[in-house]
């Protein structure tokens, strides 16, 4: 079967859509780091800032005119950083992830402004670890400690 996506560059007017996928994102997040996240913007700073801030970029998956994921993108400087990723569920392991990570990666490359897109990815979420490192990503060896969860270190080139 062939699975059509859109991956757009979220205007202003699906804020909310991406919102409500943002909530649902948190939710799951709560398992692996044990935060409860309150049912607004404000425990998430730089939500809004991806609508105003230009070296910040929201992408809203879409499949069959359904808001099914995002991927929030920062321009760091240095590199492009992947700082919140999501697909709901129901969707998974049917390629729209992978799909969506190399519309990330090529949307950057176009940027181009860096050669390496980076994401960090809780120690203790395997499917994620798994996820990244299939999607071509390389663990760097390095490790982050926000509170008290480690995060992995992974990034692509995204040149030859």
């Amino acid at each position: 079967m062939i699975y059509v996506i859109e991956i757009v560059v979220a205007p202003e007017s699906q804020r909310d859509e991406l919102w409500q996928l943002f909530k649902e994102y948190c939710q799951e997040l709560s398992s692996y780091d044990g935060e409860k996240r309150p049912d607004t913007t404000r425990h998430y700073a730089s939500f809004d800032a991806y609508w105003e801030e230009d070296n910040r970029i929201p992408f809203l998956i879409i499949y069959d005119h359904e808001p099914i994921g995002f991927c929030l993108i920062n321009d760091t400087g240095v590199c492009y950083r992947i700082e919140e990723f999501y697909i709901r569920p129901l969707h998974r392991r049917r390629g729209f992830g992978k799909t969506a990570v190399e519309h990330v990666k090529e949307h950057c490359r176009c940027m181009g402004r860096h050669n390496v897109i980076a994401a960090n990815i809780y120690v203790n979420n395997d499917t994620a670890i798994r996820f990244w490192l299939s999607a071509g990503f390389n663990d760097t060896g390095r490790r982050t400690r926000i509170r008290h969860l480690r995060l992995i270190e992974t990034e692509a080139k995204l040149t030859g």
